[in-house]
């Protein structure tokens, strides 16, 4: 297994928006197809079994990780009615440490809807909908291994947390 990265960026307006189906939060509808587009958009590198992957979506919704920020979570559409890609804001979990008061506990994509820009746009909505909050900054945690989602983190601003004092 890679090791973790914390990234944290400043949330604020975001040029981007793409054409097509309209950003919507996360509906409790939702739950049962969000569950399985999680399983398949992480097959082979899921955490925990992928029997658990329908579980730990309930799980981050229901606070499992810091408490849930509707507002920032959201879902887009695939032209045809199916979940392509999803974001999940928590707050931190009690007892973070760090300077942000948000956390992306999840973004991810359906494997067929990968490289068309979801992922960025709910990423760019999700940080605009923090700053109108109030939510000065965002932290996400990223295997170092998953260089596209290190790309995406890092073309939005977002830095790498340092844990050395003198650099």
């Amino acid at each position: 297994m890679n090791p973790l990265i914390i990234l944290t960026a400043v949330t604020g307006p975001r040029d981007g928006a793409h054409p097509g189906a309209a950003i919507r939060p996360i509906q409790a509808a939702d739950l049962p197809e969000l569950s399985v587009m999680y399983r398949d958009s992480y097959a082979d590198s899921l955490p925990q079994p992928k029997d658990r992957a329908v579980g730990w979506i309930d799980a981050l919704l229901d606070g499992a990780h810091g408490r849930h920020v509707p507002e920032a979570s959201a879902v887009k559409a695939a032209p045809d009615g199916q979940l392509a890609a999803a974001i999940i804001v928590t707050e931190p979990a009690p007892g973070s440490e760090g300077d942000w008061d948000s956390e992306i506990a999840e973004l991810f994509t359906h494997p067929d809807h990968r490289r068309q820009g979801l992922a960025e746009e709910l990423l760019g909505h999700c940080l605009h909908v923090l700053h109108t909050l109030g939510r000065n900054r965002v932290a996400v945690t990223v295997d170092s291994g998953n260089s596209a989602a290190l790309a995406l983190y890092l073309s939005r601003d977002f830095r790498r947390l340092s844990t050395d004092d003198g650099d």
